[in-house]
């Protein structure tokens, strides 16, 4: 038999070098893994140190970049102000509330912020149709806040606060709103702003525009009026703040703002009490034309305006035209209801359209002025040629008459003018017509030019007529404009004799009728009319705009006698057109000069009425021009002749303000606008209705 092996037992030599090398391999293995463990920890640890250091920069560039957004901040609107301090427009602190678009594609917006917007809508008192059109808009570019509500109550302003978490992208910032405290006194010259259309952005995002920072989120943009005119001066120039927003659009913080700078104050040459009055009575006197209360029976009276104007520089110091309007109904956004009553039919009188320097008329008796100088200066008459007035003046087949059918007998330039003998202008238009190889084809075409009636104004107002004045030239533009209605280009004698005495396709505005006579009244200097006086920087420094001199009409003084002699017998001549209305007027203090106008527009409607006079202290330049056109109204010593009259009762007993400036900071004196004028061509190249 084999020994039997003795069974291992604990402590036996073999077994425990067998031991010993089984520990020896999982010891290896373990310092293995401890390489390997502390090996990943250093790269980690190394990673983490060059994103937090090495890439720190880089990081930080790009957490801004996604995380920060820069919004403009809407600068504060300059103010408007007449000459005596009187406030026409201005701005008011208010909030807009905001709802941002986390995606480039404005058209998801209202899916993504569905749930936002439906609890918006109510609040706001919006429905969700228009505020998804307001978010879609392509005014707006990517990212940024899309303006759905102005001048929101700060009731809701901060509840929308209080309750963030349940209106994520939206944002309640400060804006302005623009207030027209005279609640409609000279609508028509101060305008009104509105939202920046994208024509408009187009043109005034150009390089040149780039410090005033318009952007398509504009809602206050000069429309119309001195608020267009001066658009840049009144605009101010932006702020910038640099906001965080994280992920859903939430304002988060803020980490810089550049406050804005407002926009300088406009000063008007106008006088608002001047204003006020002007503009009762010509809506009192169309109520008493439409209501038959003034002599001639009930007239239609459609429209009225009228234009005062300094004569000494070109100050206009009140225009105003009815109907109106009150500028604050385009605040923040006009009613459908609300602009339809501005816009009615073509066939209707036009609130947003200022007559008194748009849509001419034919000026009738007052254009005698220019016609009555051409003829003393060109040496076609003088002070002592006679013409018999007979009544009635043929010329062709067409036998022409006096308005009122009068018989003046023997009348001179100065007769004529006072008693407004249309006989007499007939014969000048003639007679200039038959001597044109002495005078040349436009003698009288060229006087009027002379004194601003037919061109340019140079007004610092946009969308103004340049009028226009009867001639072959302006038969051939207006046959090139609407052959259909203007078949002919021929220009005969008895065209001339319309001209002659305001009738034809002659059209002029108030502005241009007192204008010419502010320039016949100071001897014959012609200064561009100008409403503006000033503009008022925020730090106070004042630029003045100076008068500017646009041309002369050269007359001697033999002919500025004859004619300032025939001008005043108007309302001082027992036998002037106007002498009735100007009865207790003190005439002895104040020289007043005038002229009538009675203009046929179609057989079917009442003549348009005008009345034009420029007066002053004696012995002292005359200071005030005032032309009055009522449409539809009658002969001009009816209609508008009495309110001529009632102005200058007012200019007599409080003449017009000072003008209020800051006393110190002020510039050099400056003819520059604040923004583009806009005129009308030279002719109208319009229809007469």
């Amino acid at each position: 038999m084999r020994p039997q092996r003795r069974r291992a037992e604990p402590g036996d030599d073999r077994t425990s070098a067998g031991g010993g090398r089984k520990g020896a391999h999982l010891g290896l293995r373990l310092s293995v893994v401890a390489v390997v463990v502390v090996g990943l920890f250093a790269v980690l640890v190394l990673r983490l140190w060059s994103i937090q250091v090495l890439g720190y920069a880089a990081a930080r560039s790009r957490a801004i970049q996604i995380f920060t957004t820069t919004v403009a901040i809407q600068p504060p609107r300059g103010a408007i102000v007449a000459r005596d301090g009187q406030v026409l427009a201005k701005d008011n602190a208010t909030y807009v509330v905001t709802l941002a678009c986390p995606t480039s594609q404005r058209s998801l917006c209202p899916q993504q912020d569905a749930a936002v917007i439906q609890r918006l809508a109510p609040l706001l008192g919006k429905t969700v149709a228009q505020i998804d059109a307001s978010v879609t808009s392509n005014q707006i570019g990517p990212f940024a806040p899309a303006p759905i509500a102005v001048g929101v109550p700060f009731s809701i302003v901060a509840y929308i606060a209080e309750h963030q978490s349940d209106f994520p992208g939206v944002s309640e910032p400060k804006t302005y709103l623009r207030t027209y405290p005279a609640q409609g006194l000279a609508s028509q010259v101060v305008g009104y702003v509105g939202a920046i259309s994208a024509q408009e952005y187009a043109q005034y995002s150009k390089a040149k525009y780039a410090p005033y920072g318009y952007v398509p989120q504009d809602t206050q943009f000069g429309q119309s009026g001195i608020e267009q005119q001066y658009e840049l001066a009144l605009h101010g120039k932006p702020g910038v703040s640099t906001i965080e927003v994280n992920d859903v659009g939430q304002d988060v913080g803020t980490r810089s703002t550049t406050e804005p700078t407002p926009g300088d104050e406009v000063v008007l040459n106008m006088d608002t009490g001047l204003e006020k009055a002007l503009t009762n009575d010509l809506a009192r006197q169309v109520g008493a034309l439409r209501s038959g209360s003034v002599p001639g029976g009930a007239q239609p009276a459609p429209y009225a305006a009228a234009a005062v104007i300094d004569p000494r520089n070109g100050h206009v110091l009140a225009l105003a035209s009815y109907p109106g309007y009150n500028d604050n109904v385009w605040v923040p956004a006009i009613s459908d209801k609300a602009y339809k009553a501005l816009t009615p039919p073509a066939s209707q009188a036009q609130p947003l359209v200022d007559y008194a320097v748009s849509n001419g008329s034919p000026p009738g008796s007052t254009f005698k002025l220019a016609t009555a100088t051409a003829a003393l200066q060109d040496g076609l008459i003088t002070p002592y040629d006679y013409v018999d007035d007979t009544g009635s003046f043929t010329v062709g087949n067409i036998t022409l008459h006096n308005a009122g059918g009068e018989v003046l007998g023997p009348v001179n330039v100065t007769s004529a003018l006072t008693e407004s003998s249309d006989i007499f202008f007939y014969t000048m238009g003639q007679r200039f017509w038959d001597a044109q190889g002495r005078f040349g084809l436009m003698p009288i075409q060229h006087m009027a030019a002379l004194y601003g009636l037919g061109v340019p104004s140079g007004i610092d107002l946009p969308n103004v007529s340049a009028g226009q004045v009867d001639s072959p030239v302006l038969r051939r533009q207006l046959h090139a404009y609407d052959p259909a209605a203007y078949p002919s280009t021929s220009y005969y004698v008895g065209d001339n004799v319309e001209m002659a005495f305001g009738q034809g396709e002659t059209l002029l505005t108030p502005l241009e009728i007192a204008n010419a006579y502010a320039t016949f009244a100071n001897g014959g200097t012609r200064y561009a009319p100008e409403m503006a006086a000033a503009l008022v920087s925020p730090a106070g420094t004042v630029r003045r705009m100076a008068p500017k001199v646009v041309d002369h009409v050269k007359m001697s003084a033999t002919t500025y006698q004859a004619i300032l002699q025939g001008l005043e017998g108007v309302v001082s001549n027992p036998k002037g057109t106007a002498y009735a209305e100007f009865q207790g007027f003190n005439l002895t203090k104040w020289l007043v000069a005038g002229k009538t106008g009675t203009a046929t527009i179609t057989h079917n409607a009442p003549p348009t009425s005008w009345f034009v006079a420029f007066a002053g202290p004696r012995g002292q330049a005359p200071r005030y021009a005032v032309a009055v056109e009522i449409a539809q109204a009658g002969y001009g010593a009816q209609a508008s002749a009495p309110v001529v009259r009632s102005v200058l009762d007012y200019l007599y007993a409080h003449g017009v303000a000072p003008l209020a400036l800051p006393g110190a900071h002020v510039s050099a004196t400056t003819s520059a606008a604040g923004g583009a004028q806009a005129h009308a061509p030279a002719s109208r190249l319009a229809k007469r209705h």
